[in-house]
């Protein structure tokens, strides 16, 4: 596999996401890339990223659709389908809750794993007394209050 197929390869990763596909438009045995990455592991992270690209803008389309709410018709009595003064079908848009659960779901675990890089990162770089002096900054800050919000 030449670079300029991997780079085309990346492209395609980024729109569909998934790898064999891609490699089946380029006419080439998804063996073919396993071999390439072995002989170029630094154009692994390549790969990564359009992956990551990919689940970004699907996550994007996900959230849209969660909050934005799912095109539907409305409904009247029995069912009927509700029209305006044109005679056009109206159309609502609902959030749906389960799309709202998952992309939460997902954004959590998403912002988890970076607090979670942020803080090996940050830990790795203080010497033992920083570490130390931040310890003890944390435990000296006064427990967290109860609020009570809409309720007398």
């Amino acid at each position: 596999m030449a670079y300029g197929e991997f780079v085309a390869l990346c492209d395609c990763v980024a729109k569909t996401g998934n790898s064999s596909h891609c490699m089946r438009l380029l006419g080439r045995p998804l063996d073919d890339l396993y071999y390439f990455l072995k002989k170029n592991p630094d154009e692994r992270e390549r790969l990564t990223m359009a992956r990551y690209l990919f689940h970004d803008e699907l996550t994007a389309s996900v959230r849209e659709l969660a909050f934005g709410g799912m095109p539907g018709f409305r409904r009247g009595e029995k069912g009927k389908i509700v029209t305006d003064a044109d005679g056009q079908p109206i159309v609502d848009r609902v959030p749906n809750a389960q799309l709202i659960a998952a992309v939460l779901k997902d954004g959590a675990s998403r912002l988890a794993r970076a607090e979670k890089t942020d803080l090996v990162r940050a830990v790795s770089s203080l010497s033992r007394d920083d570490l130390q002096a931040v310890k003890m900054e944390i435990e000296a800050d006064p427990p967290p209050e109860v609020v009570n919000i809409g309720r007398k």
